[in-house]
């Protein structure tokens, strides 16, 4: 039975702090749970009806609590406006980074705002096969209900690290690009096999701190009249252009 406790716990979770302090996220609708149940990452509550419930049974773990709920009582748990059939809790990974661990392309995210942003391309290195995401602390939390929605259930398939940059760069053994507005035009730019590309804020692009570490700028050439392109479309077009190398 669902009850007004377990409504602001739910709600609670929208708020970093709280996820943090619970180690625990709210992913929502059919593809987001469903991958969510087949991966590694421990679903701990699931919030449905007995439809959803009676196709997929096959998949919850045994140590999955289930609520059922009815359609006006999923619309006060959601944080969507057309509210889905299930709403999952999941325990944030605890992941410890490790520079011997990236290989191919590691994205380095740079004080990243947008959860949007984020979310596509988190989604969009799910496609490429890209593995490992590096983000600044500043960066905008993957964890958040938006960035989980965006993701499409790729955030169980992706590891993404919180570290501090000036910090971690100089570890990395790989060549460290950066997308900008300036440099080598990625159709004419070999990438290396096992390489950092860092993406910047959607502002103000890379912050000063990190540009000593960059060892090449390489940029998508503009035809049109465009001022520029959104980080998300920037990294997307990177992880093709090293894709379509190494394919």
């Amino acid at each position: 039975m669902l009850t007004k406790a377990d409504i602001k716990f739910v709600k609670s979770l929208n708020e970093k702090s709280n996820r943090y302090a619970n180690k625990l996220f709210v992913a929502e609708g059919n593809k987001s749970v469903i991958d969510l149940l087949r991966s590694k990452i421990n679903v701990t509550r699931l919030y449905t009806n007995e439809n959803w419930l009676n196709l997929f049974a096959n998949l919850v773990g045994k140590n999955t609590e289930i609520t059922l709920v009815s359609q006006i009582e999923m619309t006060h748990l959601s944080n969507l406006q057309s509210s889905r059939e299930v709403i999952a809790l999941c325990k944030i990974p605890e992941l410890l980074p490790d520079v011997n661990l990236f290989k191919g392309m590691t994205i380095v995210l740079d004080t990243l705002q947008d959860p949007g942003n984020l979310g596509t391309i988190i989604r969009v290195a799910d496609w490429y096969g890209i593995k490992n995401i590096l983000c600044s602390k500043q960066t905008a939390d993957c964890y958040n209900p938006k960035v989980v929605q965006a993701t499409m259930g790729s955030i169980c398939r992706v590891n993404l690290y919180y570290v501090d940059l000036p910090e971690w760069l100089p570890k990395m053994k790989q060549p460290i690009l950066a997308a900008g507005l300036e440099g080598i035009s990625a159709h004419k730019y070999t990438f290396p096999k096992d390489v950092i590309l860092v993406i910047g804020n959607e502002g103000s692009g890379i912050s000063d701190g990190l540009k000593t570490f960059i060892h090449q700028t390489i940029s998508i050439p503009k035809v049109g009249s465009a001022e520029s392109l959104n980080a998300a479309i920037a990294a997307s077009i990177m992880m093709d252009r090293y894709t379509g190398i190494y394919e």
